[in-house]
């Protein structure tokens, strides 16, 4: 490989928002070098969880029917309150190993004229006059390796230490993290079905169960706000705090770990990093667009990826990538998003306390219109906060939850 490479834009991070990015500039005839500090395929810690949002995106992208095809149908969602109750809401969902989807990206990127190279670890920026014009790291041969590029999108996830090289971190400290592990689980008979488990020990944070297909299910913990900030070291808190919870214990009889435990810091609420600087843009997880109080972060990353992509092509036409001119693609992320994070975020402080999380998902399992507000709140339709504030939850104590109640409906940028 030549220790000197050149290209129009230089992709780092082959996940979905690297990927998808890559994928769309070589459809636009754009000279386009992806590049990943591993090799292909590799294993990601990640739920693996494809909602509707990340669905009609790999549609449209003109992958959807490769990951159906590869993937296991998933028809609803399962969620259990501390006390218990549980509540269904149906949909179009989806499961698919990111080792498995993130490999099926980058081979479509690269079919469309992108180039791939993997094991190579971006270090450092490359900038001339206070513009990114490029990167350079190592391969796995310990070699330096230098890329000029015009643009650069940056998407290599939560870690910290990247987004400081290139000058856009903001909070070092990640707000949450997830464990996982792959388990066969015969207690569990529904493979249609993804379970959050909402114990009162894990809470703000749940237990997750998502089927893979064939008896597999992906099996995790996501941690919010746990201190000092830090990846926990003890990964086998997944076999030994969960199956002590009350909620799920009854699913690890028989289980038997298919995996090792792995765990990966998340980036919510768009926060940590900022989202452009000249010749710059920062994507996906790097940029905080994982949802807090979900943690399911694929669609945002998709999401950004074609954003960055059409910002990036446009700034290469008009021969100008400012800051000034990419602070589009900031506007867009933040039109489209910003409401929807703080609204989960709301959601994530009231989840702390049981009560909540009691009274939200057993009158969801009783009450049409409740339910009907879940659902618009988890697409997107609806601001979370019309139900976690203090006026929603009265409303939904006082059983206040018809045309007449008060919810408001919020406006909902489409996808590009």
């Amino acid at each position: 490989m030549a220790a000197d490479l050149q290209t129009d834009v230089l992709v780092v991070g082959a996940g979905p928002a690297g990927g998808v990015a890559a994928l769309e500039l070589a459809r636009q005839g754009i000279g386009v070098l992806l590049v990943d500090r591993s090799a292909f395929p590799r294993e990601k810690t990640c739920g693996d969880a494809l909602v509707e949002e990340s669905l009609n995106i790999l549609a449209a992208v003109g992958i959807g029917d490769f990951v159906r095809e590869r993937g296991h149908r998933i028809d609803r969602l399962r969620f259990w309150a501390p006390n218990g109750r549980e509540f269904h809401l149906g949909g179009d969902f989806a499961t698919l190993r990111r080792r498995d989807l993130d490999a099926l990206i980058v081979e479509e990127a690269s079919r469309s004229g992108a180039r791939f190279i993997g094991e190579v670890e971006v270090r450092e920026p490359l900038v001339q006059g206070g513009t990114c014009v490029g990167a350079r790291g190592t391969d796995r041969k310990g070699r330096t390796v230098t890329v000029a590029a015009k643009v650069v999108l940056l998407a290599t996830g939560a870690g910290a230490r990247v987004l400081a090289a290139f000058g856009v971190l903001q909070e070092k400290r990640p707000p949450a993290f997830g464990i996982r592990g792959y388990f066969r689980l015969p207690a569990v008979e529904d493979e249609k079905a993804m379970i959050f488990a909402y114990d009162r020990a894990l809470l703000p944070g749940y237990a997750w169960f998502f089927p893979m297909g064939g008896g597999l299910f992906n099996v995790g913990w996501g941690i919010i706000g746990a201190p000092p900030g830090r990846i926990p070291k003890d990964r086998s808190q997944l076999t030994t705090v969960l199956p002590r919870s009350r909620q799920v214990a009854r699913l690890f009889v028989g289980a038997s770990q298919e995996s090792p435990i792995r765990a990966a810091a998340m980036r919510t609420g768009c926060r940590g990093a900022r989202a452009c600087s000249a010749g710059l843009l920062v994507l996906g997880e790097a940029a905080g667009l994982t949802f807090p109080f979900l943690g399911e972060g694929i669609s945002n990353a998709l999401m950004s990826g074609r954003l960055a992509a059409r910002v990036a092509g446009k700034a290469l036409e008009a021969g100008d990538v400012s800051a000034r001119f990419l602070t589009e693609y900031e506007r867009e992320i933040r039109c489209r998003l910003h409401a929807r994070h703080q609204g989960y975020l709301a959601a994530e402080r009231w989840f702390r306390f049981p009560w909540v999380a009691n009274l939200v998902i057993s009158r969801a399992a009783g009450t049409p219109a409740l339910g009907r507000l879940t659902r618009e709140i988890l697409t997107g339709q609806r601001d979370a906060r019309a139900l976690f504030s203090v006026g929603g939850l009265l409303r939904v104590l006082l059983g206040r939850l018809g045309p007449r109640g008060g919810w408001q409906r919020t406006p909902v940028a489409k996808t590009p």
